[in-house]
């Protein structure tokens, strides 16, 4: 009795996990021909397709794979396939793992490596961020000047933090530049701000009091408890005009949505 041929649903199910999970059940239904096996031919679309997904994380990174090299990237990004199998329908997000891929060895020894990765990564995630309001210096002078030690402010969703131990920035800067980027070396934490600033991602970096306040600001921290935050880190004399100058800074950047009290 002639076995029933699978659906075409039933072989397209086949097919995908022959490809994504390396199954070897639908063998049996590719006809070898004069030249190679069925087992070559399957090895194709495999190789083809592990091919395409290692070009879907060079463009996802293009600064780290210009720092590693091509053989070491794509090395790196062949084990990121074997690992991290795709489980997105849109292929601009299966690369989003790689920074955590960097946090484990062998990469661990080259810390700038998660760094870069993770710099680009949340370019990308500015860029896509939901729109919101931007708050400037006219819409804050709408608020009454007796209520402005109440004021907390609303970051705008793109903005992030990231926190680094080497000079990642610069090596990815340089690269960006196309110069010749530094050497790799540790330089103790310190941290950058990210977010879309209209329609362009931006980056810089962030002084220790300004990431302080900034980190309070963004839990809902309201003015008068940064100036209270700024006296106990410096000069308590100008607290308050330090934090007027960071805010002003951050209103102009359009880091911020709006202010609540």
């Amino acid at each position: 009795m002639t076995a029933k041929p699978p659906s075409l649903a039933e072989l397209q199910t086949r097919f995908q996990a022959a490809i994504v999970d390396g199954s070897d059940d639908v063998l049996a239904l590719i006809p070898a021909n004069s030249r190679t096996s069925n087992a070559v031919l399957l090895g194709v679309y495999r190789n083809a397709y592990v091919g395409r997904l290692v070009e879907v994380v060079r463009n996802a990174y293009p600064m780290l794979a210009r720092h590693m090299g091509d053989e070491a990237f794509t090395l790196m990004a062949q084990r990121y396939v074997a690992l991290y199998p795709s489980r997105h329908a849109n292929a601009r997000w299966y690369a989003s793992e790689v920074p955590e891929l960097l946090s484990r060895d062998p990469f661990v020894a080259e810390p700038e490596l998660r760094e870069i990765a993770l710099l680009e990564r949340q370019l990308d995630l500015a860029f896509d961020a939901p729109d919101a309001p931007v708050l400037d210096l006219a819409g804050l002078a709408q608020h009454p000047p007796e209520t402005w030690g109440g004021l907390a402010f609303v970051p705008h969703p793109s903005a992030a933090v990231l926190d680094f131990e080497t000079n990642a920035f610069e090596i990815w800067r340089a690269l960006k530049d196309e110069e010749a980027a530094p050497a790799a070396v540790l330089e103790g934490p310190h941290a950058f701000l990210v977010w879309r600033r209209n329609t362009v991602p931006s980056v810089r970096r962030l002084g220790a009091e300004e990431h302080m306040l900034w980190s309070e600001a963004a839990r809902g921290k309201a003015f008068a408890g940064l100036a209270e935050m700024a006296a106990v880190y410096d000069d308590p004399d100008t607290a308050a005009l330090r934090v007027a100058q960071y805010l002003n800074g951050w209103l102009s950047a359009g880091l911020i949505s709006k202010a609540v009290t």
